[in-house]
């Protein structure tokens, strides 16, 4: 009974098609590859799950194609049968139909998961408040379909068996337009509160992370993949799943250019969707010396007389891609090793990567204040479209909080260089050129320190200069 409780109540579908609409005599179909298929935890199928995973299909996205099934979980359509999980695990324990569910009985249920402790330490709750209104807000939006399906359309309203209201909010679209939207909420989520964004990593706690791995007591493999993976956050920006995601031929592509750039699948947009973003010599090498030597040495170990997937990080005792829960994982147990008290994830990384694009942006045109730079902003397109296909996505409700975190950020910053892509490649060899000296005071022998500072120095320069290149090609556009 226990396994009936705990087990995961959904599973990814894979390539496959569902029916979409019958006409003249021929039958449609569409895509529905990856999305959920739900489960009671007795096993059986969910019916009433499965449904609204369905209709789903044909809710908007960030995309043009609705809601994102990306990635190994499934994407926003994963994220919301997690979510419809946690509901559909209460309501088989208590043997109760959702469209019986009370008032009463949801709010003791949003209780419960207010209250779960984390299995990691008891002592503090699974999860935060943002978290748990999150959690409540799919399952609303899960009851109202169940209502409405069952023809009980107010099943879910201020006088309904589920006592919920609606309220309306403005979002502001990328042309500055007022976009008017409306979510439920329900009086177990407490007062309304502003949701916690995570800051971005310092270079301070980038450093400890670096540290880190090399006093961790874990195979050489391990500790050049988790070089790896810092490089590929701080330098690019990317999501978990996006950097999960990346392929051995992405990295041997971008060596193979003059300027190299290196391709990202971008989530939460339209399926297939990817971007190409500036990557520096000096990291690459990195990449290419992890493809050569550490990543084909366990393949042809562990997964010897099996095509390789072709993906760039791999286990250590499998061979088998990545995931991004595993990245997480690593970071989480960087930070431990390093002692760092303060939350420290992979996607600190990506905000940090566009907090400083905006930072360098604003020392680039002299702004003293926030209201400069939204007109500035407004006069330049360029910078918009740049960041935009750097990081994959930027709402202006976004871009208003690295507006904020770039002038937060912006007090004793100097800037002498005007080019964005010269400063970041100074930058890179500056925090190359540090790492090293750690290494030279921790033991490495004055020999291999100079002879790889020679390489770090001839790697910085052909960044340098494809960084002039790159503004000169701005500037006269």
């Amino acid at each position: 009974m226990n396994s009936r409780l705990t087990r995961k109540l959904y599973s990814l579908l894979g390539e496959f098609k569902t029916f979409s609409h019958f006409s003249v005599d021929r039958l449609s179909t569409r895509d529905a590859t990856n999305m959920p298929f739900m489960i009671w935890p007795n096993g059986s199928p969910c019916l009433i799950g499965n449904l609204y995973m369905q209709s789903l299909l044909s809710r908007k996205g960030r995309g043009k194609q609705g809601l994102s099934r990306k990635g190994q979980k499934g994407g926003s359509m994963g994220e919301y049968a997690s979510k419809l999980s946690q509901l559909l695990r209460k309501c088989y324990r208590d043997s109760l139909d959702p469209i019986t569910l009370q008032d009463g009985k949801f709010t003791d249920y949003i209780d419960e998961i207010r209250k779960e402790t984390s299995s990691f330490n008891p002592a503090v709750t699974k999860k935060s408040e943002t978290s748990v209104v999150a959690t409540g807000k799919v399952w609303l939006d899960f009851l109202g379909f169940v209502g409405r399906l069952y023809g009980i359309p107010n099943f879910v309203s201020p006088e309904g068996s589920i006592r919920a209201r609606e309220e309306k909010y403005v979002a502001a679209s990328r042309n500055g337009r007022n976009i008017y939207r409306t979510y439920l909420t329900h009086h177990s989520f407490g007062e309304s509160h502003r949701e916690h964004r995570r800051n971005p990593i310092t270079k301070e706690q980038i450093q400890q992370l670096k540290a880190a791995i090399r006093k961790d007591k874990s195979p050489a493999f391990v500790k050049v993949r988790r070089a790896c993976m810092i490089e590929l956050f701080s330098d690019t920006g990317g999501r978990r799943t996006e950097v999960a995601n990346l392929k051995v031929d992405d990295v041997l592509r971008a060596l193979e250019m003059e300027h190299p750039v290196l391709r990202l699948d971008t989530l939460k947009q339209a399926e297939g969707a990817e971007r190409y973003v500036p990557v520096f010599s000096t990291a690459l090498k990195k990449l290419k010396q992890y493809i050569e030597v550490e990543r084909r040495k366990i393949m042809r170990t562990v997964y010897k007389g099996v095509k390789d997937h072709g993906y760039f990080f791999v286990s250590a005792t499998t061979g088998r891609p990545l995931t991004s829960g595993a990245i997480s994982n690593e970071i989480n147990h960087l930070r431990k090793v390093a002692g760092i008290e303060s939350q420290v994830c992979a996607h600190m990384f990506r905000h940090a990567f566009i907090t400083n694009l905006f930072i360098r942006f604003i020392k680039r045109h002299q702004l003293t204040n926030e209201d400069d730079f939204r007109r500035a902003l407004l006069d330049s397109q360029t910078f918009l479209a740049e960041v935009i296909s750097w990081t994959g996505h930027l709402t202006s409700q976004s871009a208003e909080y690295y507006i904020n975190l770039a002038f937060r950020d912006l007090a004793g910053y100097t800037e002498t260089v005007s080019s964005v892509h010269l400063v970041m490649a100074m930058d890179k060899y500056f925090s190359e050129e540090n790492e090293l000296l750690a290494l030279l005071e921790e033991g490495m022998p004055v020999t291999e320190y100079i002879q790889r500072l020679k390489v770090l120095q001839k790697m910085a320069n052909k960044d340098f200069e494809i960084a002039r290149q790159r503004e000169s090609s701005l500037t006269r556009t």
